[in-house]
Parts: C-alpha cells; sequence; structure tokens
C-alpha cells in the first residue's frame, strides 16, 4: 500500500485537515503528530481501519484513546465527575487524558471491558479542527508495535498500515498524562506532559 505523505506546511491549514478528515471519513488510517509522539489515528466507528491498527499493536486488548473536539463534548461520551470536570477545565484543550466512566453512547471501540473510556481534547489546533470535522470522536495510538518505542518521526513508525501521513517533524517524545477519574478519586497511570501532584506542567500547555 502507497500511502499519500504531506507535511505541515505543505498546504494551507484548512486544506491539510480537510485532508486529514476525509481520510478518517473514509475510514483510512492516518499516521498524524499526536501529543509528543506520532500517532495511528482512525474513525471510532470505522470497523475495518480499527481492525488494521490493532493488528500492528499486535495486541487485542490494547487499549484506545478517543480525541474530542472541544471540552464541551466530553458529557456526551462519558459520565464526568466534578473532579473530572475541573481537571478538563484546568488542562484542556492539553495533553491530559482522562479515563472516566463510558455513556452507552460511547463508540465500542473506545470502551474497554470495565466500561471505562479514554478522553482527551489534544492541545494541538491541528487535531481538534481534524475530530470536529470528522463529526465523532477519533481513536488514537502511538504508532508502534506493542513493546517498541513510540515514534517521534513518521519514519519510526510500521509502514504498510496508515493510508495518509503528516510528517509534523521530529516530536518531543512526551506523552499525555493518563489519568483514571474515579469514585475513589484521581489516579495517575502514565506521566506524561502534564505534571499532576503539584499542579505544574513539564512544557506548554498546548503543541502539536
Amino acid at each position: 500500500m502507497s500511502a499519500i505523505r504531506l507535511a505541515v506546511g505543505d498546504l494551507p491549514d484548512t486544506d491539510l485537515i480537510a485532508r486529514a478528515a476525509t481520510a478518517l471519513l473514509e475510514d483510512k488510517v492516518a499516521l498524524l503528530p499526536a501529543e509528543g509522539v506520532y500517532g495511528f489515528h482512525a474513525r471510532a466507528r470505522a470497523a475495518s481501519a480499527i481492525e488494521r491498527i490493532r493488528a500492528v499493536k499486535r495486541d487485542a486488548r490494547a487499549g484506545f484513546i478517543g480525541l474530542i473536539a472541544a471540552p464541551g463534548d466530553l458529557g456526551r461520551w462519558a459520565n464526568p465527575s466534578p473532579a473530572a470536570l475541573e481537571l478538563a477545565g484546568q488542562y484542556w484543550p492539553g495533553a491530559l487524558t482522562l479515563v472516566l466512566d463510558a455513556r452507552p453512547e460511547a463508540p465500542e471501540s473506545l470502551r474497554s471491558g470495565s466500561g471505562t473510556i479514554a478522553l482527551r481534547c489534544p492541545g494541538s489546533a491541528f487535531l481538534r479542527a481534524v475530530v470536529q470535522e470528522v463529526g465523532e470522536p477519533v481513536v488514537s495510538t502511538s504508532a508502534n508495535r506493542s513493546g517498541d518505542p513510540a515514534p517521534l518521526r513518521v519514519e519510526d513508525a510500521p509502514a504498510g498500515v496508515a493510508e495518509l501521513i503528516v510528517d509534523g517533524g521530529v516530536l518531543d517524545g512526551r506523552p499525555s498524562t493518563l489519568v483514571r477519574v474515579g469514585p475513589d478519586g484521581v489516579e495517575i497511570l502514565r506521566q506524561g506532559a502534564v505534571r499532576l501532584g503539584d499542579g505544574s506542567l513539564d512544557g506548554p500547555h498546548a503543541g502539536p
């Protein structure tokens, strides 16, 4: 499979957003710059694209993050507690992923066996605009085989998976911070670009 490769800056932003959104709406896999690393992306209800991503991850249980276009979309797909709403209000858009109880309307590809969903309103204005054009959550997962490092360059991602590649240069390697917000409070599952516990940030609030 020959992928279409575009670089940030090759096209006007609106055209690049439209190309990426169209690929996802056609149930294709797109390799896009996410929070700190490159990720495979697909429309959350595109079963064939999801299966291609799962095949390269080599882990049927691999969890996916769902990207939403705006913080206000959180309640459409999850049941956020006051603590979750506070975190979203403080850090979104940004590199913080919230694991919450899923609503029945949430796409199956994003629901875990325990009924949770991981959501992020990304710091990247490009990604938010793409998700807005798609009109539903977009699956995002690091573009690597399970156990391999997450790629900082498009050349480091497994070939033959994505049908569209957007090259944003070399990324900084800091993934999103992942937290579970449940009845027992906030549990940090992965410390990333957003440093929780002291209220500070490791880096800019928003980025590619």
